[in-house]
């Protein structure tokens, strides 16, 4: 096939082919340009926030949703609407974006975490080692848009007194035993950054099926005010910020979004069915193709449930590829081979969150609060890097296909195909690539 594009020869992909995302189409330009033209650029009770909170929780299966300006704000009101605080206890899995332990965090809690499964998802195995007379809540990732196993986590939960929130920024629309993620137990936060399955630049939604924890989570999301929902208030087109005014009853913050947000995501959610189910034939081709190669493994596609591909991870293993090198040595020279052949390959995450200083040093609010509030020896023994091999194994032996700009489910088939090919150019030349490897050190 040609020599390696690292030592000299022809990329197999040219790597402008790849599409950009979010897509920006005629539709969101019209959404957005509506807006403006009403004047309403936000409000609690503002009609686009109004109808896609209710698109969105039809399109996942939940009775509700609300609209929030990030997904971490979506987790955090989910984590307060759960009437967690201070000093208790919320498990989450060690391998995950920050923002699933700073919900936490930022609501007063406190996170304790679990190893992963080889999918990067809550191992529930680990579930009865971090469990203490703190614990209130179990928080699982849906990483990577494929669900965690649900059915042992909830049956953990319910046997001890817990509840699951999911965390389901990666997700939208993915499926555990036949049923929509999100909608399992106490509710669930996505997201709507950049570089989600469903964009909007920036925003979150937090969906449940419970009234009172809806309601909860609507005083959290502004000011800790009684505040009536979206839809349950008086709306006036010619006065949109005016209103009653409200006193603050609790503790909360200005978590909404806003109205051109709303109508962008509206108008991309009207083309996330189509584009998941492309995603996922893409996925699937490119993961047969990638078997026949030894020592790759792709994602698979959990048993009980569907991924929506949000992020396409590969293990690579240098035993089984017969090649002399380390896995941190071989995930780096195969990385750097891609990207030479004009993939887009990329680490997403780079260390196990236990490891970040955040949780070692226990600073938290510059006088160590909310780690203050539990138990420090408990949560050092519990923060101890080497307690995670799988999330560190993860991070060590596989890269991730795409990237955030040029993610997945952005891709037509050509390009799709082209990784299958650099992919076969790069293992006919394993040897040479571990050859330069232990040259350059």
């Amino acid at each position: 096939m040609g020599k390696l594009a690292a030592l000299g020869g022809t990329p197999v992909l040219d790597r402008e082919l790849h599409a950009r995302w979010p897509v920006v189409d005629d539709d969101c330009r019209k959404a957005v340009a509506t807006v403006l033209e009403r004047g309403v650029l936000s409000g609690s009770d503002a009609p686009e926030a109004r109808a896609f909170q209710e698109e969105f929780a039809a399109f996942q299966g939940a009775k509700h949703a609300l609209l929030t300006h990030s997904g971490t704000s979506a987790l955090q009101v989910a984590v307060g609407a759960a009437g967690i605080g201070e000093g208790d206890e919320v498990i989450v899995p060690a391998y995950s974006f920050v923002a699933t332990a700073l919900a936490v965090v930022c609501q007063g809690a406190i996170p304790v975490f679990v190893d992963v499964r080889e999918d990067g998802n809550l191992d529930p195995a680990g579930l009865s080692t971090a469990l203490s007379k703190r614990t209130r809540a179990i928080m699982p990732v849906h990483v990577h848009g494929a669900p965690a196993d649900l059915a042992p986590i909830l049956e953990f939960a319910q046997a001890n007194g817990l509840r699951v929130i999911e965390d389901a920024a990666q997700a939208h629309g993915a499926t555990y035993d036949g049923r929509p993620v999100g909608t399992f137990d106490a509710g669930a936060g996505f997201s709507l950054q950049s570089s989600k399955n469903l964009s909007a630049g920036e925003g979150g939604v937090f969906v449940t099926n419970d009234e009172d924890a809806l309601d909860r989570a609507n005083k959290i999301r502004n000011f800790g005010q009684n505040l009536a929902r979206v839809g349950t208030g008086k709306w006036n087109a010619e006065r949109p910020l005016d209103g009653n005014w409200h006193v603050s009853n609790g503790v909360g913050s200005m978590y909404r979004g806003n109205e051109m947000m709303a109508a962008f995501a509206r108008a991309q959610l009207r083309r996330l069915g189509e584009r998941t189910a492309r995603a996922q034939e893409h996925a699937a081709r490119l993961s047969r193709a990638l078997d026949e190669l030894p020592g790759v493994t792709p994602p698979r596609v959990p048993a009980r449930g569907t991924s929506v591909f949000h992020k396409f991870r590969v293990w690579l293993d240098p035993v089984k590829a017969g090649v002399d090198l380390t896995p941190l040595q071989f995930r780096d020279a195969v990385r750097r081979a891609l990207q030479a052949e004009g993939c887009e390959v990329v680490m997403w995450q780079g260390e196990p969150m236990p490891s970040f200083p955040l949780f070692q040093e226990m600073r938290g609010y510059g006088k160590g609060f909310p780690f203050s509030a539990g138990d420090l020896d408990f949560l050092r023994t519990n923060y101890a890097p080497e307690r995670f091999p799988m999330a560190r194994r993860l991070l060590d032996s596989s890269i991730v296909l795409f990237s955030q700009t040029c993610p997945l489910i952005a891709q037509n088939a050509s390009v799709v195909d082209g990784y299958a090919a650099a992919f076969r150019k790069v293992w006919e030349h394993r040897g040479e690539l571990a050859e330069l490897a232990r040259v350059e050190g």
